[in-house]
């Protein structure tokens, strides 16, 4: 191997190696550093590692997939935007929630990962934040907000403690989203937020009389968490917000539930506002290290790296007043003939890209996903489920469910039961009888129902993609013996969970429209560690009506 020569100009051009990558956008980068990197043999070499570090991290992907994970190589690419830079608590903060995302997985040393390694404060914030049991959407504001500073904006203070009530008492109303952001990272107004969400508790701590019928102690911290942390949180656009009035009616005046929120505020704000360790981890490529053989405690080893800590008052040595030029401007650059590629500097960039990662899933083209399938169903408004068991032509339960109309029809046989979440009442016709039974709902009940009308109305086999367990296959079905029309798409999702002392083996179906992503058909298959083959359990049919298709049903159901 040849010994290339090192110079004081290699060690700062090595944060710079990013920039010399191929692909997309770019970053200024000093012009000395330029021309160093031109005539210097050992950093171009160098960046060649590095280029290939990054393929050997798109090569731990599943092979079998037959498709790169784009959103785990964006997400790779965010850590190794600081290789060769001092990454402090401050730099991983944004981070965090990320490595609780199902979808991202790092199986190789980072420069973030490398300071969570070396920093306990960080280790014990990511744990914190993991037993929050924070959904994907929830993820990706937390990761907004720690990347937030505080500045000068349209919003001020005095204009947005206006909005202190309406938070406090969970009813956003027409509260601006700007301001709801404002109280987020302002911490003179978070402060007053918190203390009068504290003085509300005091107050129905010593009056509230209201009978317990929500489980207050088994809510948990996510339900809160968009009342407790609103940034990002667009009141004029939450079309659910009538389904959640239930909850917060309660949550607003229990004194236990402002209780735990209150603790809430405290766990989020302070990891968002914790003073930095004196832990600062620099990540650097050195081939060398790879070459070492045979045992060894260092937990990198086999890895071309070598990292470097030092405490937070030494100060990396830079060239503060170098004038920085755009590569980009510069026709005659390199030699080499590369294409620069985007950088990611500091926390408050990064996030823009953490947000799309967190929600991205980029299939091949015209692939229908799970997410989309998600997504597609969270838009719909009315929907009639027919179940049916396997082998009967009548379907053993239908029901049709308006969130406009805020409603549930069930029909089994010839009786119906109808929940009318808006009129506060459920009423229920028995077969051959034309007279109605009618029952108030209570809160619990009203709640409950508007749950089931808010997700997915059990066609998805979870909640949230965030619950499906690891080792699960999703995948498209070709198989000319299931009969579809054209623009219906067959796909599969398959998992495997215990049950007692066995392992069940569980197969979801969908039959899903290419052009809208929403199921016309899905199916439910079950086999166990003693069975050859999986057994159809259940199928269901879905139409979507419109509003007024849904009144004339209900009118013809006789309510």
């Amino acid at each position: 191997m040849i010994a290339y020569k090192f110079n004081s100009l290699c060690q700062q051009a090595e944060q710079y190696y990013y920039d010399f990558l191929p692909g997309e956008g770019h970053g200024p980068v000093p012009e000395h550093i330029i021309n160093h990197i031109n005539q210097c043999q050992y950093c171009r070499e160098k960046i060649k590692q590095y280029e290939g570090i990054l393929s050997q991290a798109e090569d731990y992907h599943d092979l079998e997939q037959k498709q790169i994970n784009l959103a785990e190589i964006a997400w790779l690419k965010l850590h190794f935007a600081y290789i060769g830079k001092r990454v402090t608590c401050e730099t991983v903060k944004p981070f965090l929630p990320g490595f609780l995302e199902p979808a991202l997985k790092i199986k190789v040393p980072t420069p973030i990962t490398v300071h969570l390694d070396n920093c306990q404060q960080c280790r014990q914030d990511l744990n914190t934040i993991r037993e929050l049991n924070l959904n994907s959407k929830q993820l990706c504001r937390l990761s907004q907000l720690f990347a937030e500073k505080a500045a000068k904006e349209a919003i001020n203070c005095s204009q947005a403690q206006t909005a202190i009530t309406a938070v406090v008492s969970m009813n956003f109303g027409d509260a601006d989203k700007e301001v709801l952001k404002h109280l987020c990272v302002c911490p003179d107004c978070l402060k007053m937020l918190y203390q009068h969400r504290e003085m509300a508790r005091n107050k129905y701590l010593h009056t509230s009389k209201e009978p317990k019928m929500f489980l207050c102690r088994e809510i948990s911290a996510s339900d809160y968490f968009d009342y407790v942390v609103p940034y990002g949180i667009d009141p004029a656009g939450d079309q659910y917000a009538k389904f959640r009035s239930f909850f917060t009616s309660h949550s607003s005046v229990c004194p236990i539930c402002l209780t735990k929120m209150q603790q809430l505020h405290s766990t989020i704000y302070n990891i968002a506002e914790r003073a930095e360790s004196e832990v600062v981890t620099i990540y650097h490529i050195d081939e060398s290290a790879k070459i070492e053989t045979g045992e060894s405690d260092d937990i990198y080893a086999g890895f071309p790296i070598r990292i470097e800590i030092t405490g937070r008052q030494e100060e990396v040595k830079t060239e503060q007043l170098t004038p920085t030029i755009d590569i980009a401007s510069k026709r005659k650059i390199s030699a080499m003939n590369i294409k620069p590629l985007f950088k990611v500097g500091v926390a408050a960039a990064a996030v823009i890209l953490i947000a799309t990662v967190l929600f991205l899933n980029i299939p091949a083209a015209g692939a229908v996903t799970l997410e989309s399938i998600y997504k597609a169903i969270e838009k719909i408004k009315n929907v009639h489920i027919s179940s049916f068991i396997p082998d009967k032509k009548e379907p053993l339960q239908e029901q049709w469910v308006s969130r406009t109309l805020n409603i549930n029809l069930i029909k089994t046989g010839n009786g119906f039961v109808l929940w009318d979440l808006a009129g506060g009442a459920k009423k229920v016709k028995h077969p051959g009888d034309n007279s109605i039974e009618t029952t108030k709902l209570t809160s619990e009940m009203i709640n409950e129902m508007a749950g089931k009308i808010s997700n997915s109305f059990g066609l998805m086999p979870f909640y949230a993609i965030s619950e499906i367990p690891k080792g699960a296959e999703w995948k498209r079905i070709d198989d000319k013996n299931i009969k579809t029309s054209d623009e219906i798409e067959v796909y599969e999702l398959q998992w495997s969970e215990k049950v007692n002392d066995d392992t069940v083996f569980r197969k979801w179906r969908v039959f899903a429209d290419a052009k809208t992503n929403l199921p016309r058909k899905v199916e439910w298959y079950r086999k166990s560690s003693f069975d050859d083959e999986y057994i159809l359990k259940s199928i269901s049919t879905v139409e979507y009506p419109d509003e007024g298709e849904m009144q004339k049903i209900i009118k013809n159901a006789s309510f």
